[in-house]
């Protein structure tokens, strides 16, 4: 069974800036398309979003500027891991699969973070799905202190 892992990123830097690579045909999968999220400020939370059945996608998150700490919440009921989150810290010198069967989330740790994520199936409208981080007790004690910049669609207040 498929689990969350991190891929080393290497950056390598001279007087212009930065490289970095991924060698995506490593990684076994189709790509379809590619996501780009720029958010404004720190602790922007996204997710924890995901897609039921022949819909499902597996997603390759990297961190193009900033950092994050990556949450994953495994939803495959035949898991020995289901509904057990896990949190990754994803900068630009890694990036985190995460397979299908799983909710996906991020907050950011720093203002003006760009996370690009790959995903392997198209995306549709009516298997969406979120699991919000209210109804994750981790994620409930993290973020106690915390005020989330979070859109209405993923804030449990406003359902």
């Amino acid at each position: 069974m498929e689990k969350p892992y991190v891929i080393d990123s290497p950056v390598f830097e001279d007087h212009r800036g930065s490289f970095t690579p991924l060698n995506l045909s490593l990684l076994g999968k189709d790509w379809l398309q590619s996501n780009v999220s720029v958010n404004k400020v720190k602790n922007t939370f996204r997710g924890l979003h995901y897609q039921n059945g022949e819909h499902a996608q597996a997603k390759l998150v990297k961190v193009i500027y900033g950092k994050i700490i990556d949450f994953v919440v495994d939803l495959r009921p035949d898991s020995p891991d289901y509904m057990k989150l896990q949190e990754f810290e994803i900068n630009v010198t890694n990036a985190i699969l995460v397979p299908r069967g799983f909710a996906h989330g991020f907050i950011t740790l720093e203002d003006r973070t760009i996370v690009q994520y790959l995903v392997d199936n198209d995306y549709n409208k009516n298997e969406e799905a979120t699991l919000f981080w209210s109804e994750v007790p981790e994620l409930v004690e993290k973020f106690k202190d915390v005020e989330l910049v979070i859109s209405d669609k993923d804030n449990p207040n406003l359902i």
